[in-house]
């Protein structure tokens, strides 16, 4: 197969391969698997770039078509996940606020009743 020059793919390349090295070390650093998710789906992509820049895009049409099917889906999954954890944290932390102010209400009526006997 013959390398078929396409300078959009190769750019869209480059910046694939930009977005894995940040999403891997975002990862590393935040601990967070949302940053690996998409590096990985970029990954994915960037080989579907590679293999048409080298010239496969015609015998592997269909391989291709599943590797940037699965790139998609990865995506969907990573922001699918960080949607229900933000949503799963959102509630503890209302949960925690009901509690905490559920705690504080009965001081704040002794409060007000010790100022009204003193009159």
């Amino acid at each position: 197969m013959a390398f078929e020059w396409d300078p959009v793919l190769f750019v869209n390349l480059v910046l694939c391969i930009a977005i894995v090295i940040l999403g891997v070390l975002c990862a590393k650093k935040s601990g967070e698997f949302l940053p690996l998710y998409i590096g990985a789906a970029f990954g994915l992509f960037g080989v579907s770039h590679a293999a048409t820049l080298a010239g496969f895009k015609v015998p592997l049409t269909i391989p291709l078509i599943v590797v940037r099917t699965v790139a998609y889906l990865l995506v969907v999954y990573a922001l699918f996940q960080h949607l229900r954890s933000s949503r799963i944290i959102r509630e503890t932390q209302e949960a925690w606020a009901d509690l905490y102010q559920g705690d504080l209400q009965p001081e704040e009526k002794n409060t007000v009743e010790d100022s009204t006997e003193g009159r």
